[in-house]
């Protein structure tokens, strides 16, 4: 009797053994389809009009202030959505102003998943109250962020070391620094991405 409830014992323990494989194997089956897809540069829906950062750049995000009402602006704020980022010197001249104005009329534009995009400028140098006011005013949603002290321009860095000058930024949800596009991007093409972006991404 006792060899009989030994072997129904171990059957069950095999029962248990496989379903928690088959259950381990359903979870991590979408992060492996994503690696492999990220691996081999393959992007679901069509061509992406960004270049691909690779490997990402994992980047540790010191404390920002916003440039008009002093307000920190940590890293945990960088988190759980995704960024556009657009670095400038203080005045943010003619090119810089262009390619706000073209984020924000893509952003607008966005299906109503765009509260899981936001949109950050990062000025370097001695800011003008007075220009970054009147930024400020037109574009509302725009975070605008002083970048001055020497963990700041490490971390600005990161991504001059890894596109031209002038580029537009995609950081990720967990904060890596994964796509850039050139400064005279299309908005029809940057606004295709973006919403290939939002409905393929599972993250953000």
């Amino acid at each position: 009797m006792s060899e009989i409830n030994n072997l129904a014992s171990l059957k069950k323990q095999g029962k248990g053994k496989k379903t928690l494989l088959l259950l381990a194997a359903i979870f991590l089956l979408p992060f492996t389809v994503a690696a492999i897809l990220h691996l081999l540069d393959i992007r679901p829906g069509g061509k992406s009009y960004g270049h691909l950062i690779t490997p990402p750049v994992s980047l540790n995000v010191p404390m920002f202030n916003t440039v008009l009402h002093n307000e920190p602006f940590s890293s945990k704020d960088w988190s759980k959505v995704w960024n556009i980022v657009m670095i400038d010197d203080a005045n943010c001249a003619q090119s810089c102003s262009n390619n706000v104005d073209k984020i924000d009329r893509v952003y607008r534009t966005l299906p109503k998943e765009a509260d899981r995009i936001q949109r950050l400028l990062l000025l370097t140098g001695n800011i003008n109250l007075a220009e970054v006011a009147v930024l400020q005013d037109q574009f509302p949603q725009l975070i605008i962020l002083a970048a001055n002290s020497e963990e700041q321009q490490q971390f600005i860095n990161n991504f001059r070391d890894a596109a031209p000058i002038g580029s537009i930024y995609l950081v990720d949800p967990l904060n890596h620094l994964m796509m850039d596009y050139p400064k005279d991007l299309q908005p029809k093409a940057l606004r295709s991405d973006l919403v290939r972006l939002l409905k393929n991404s599972w993250s953000g």
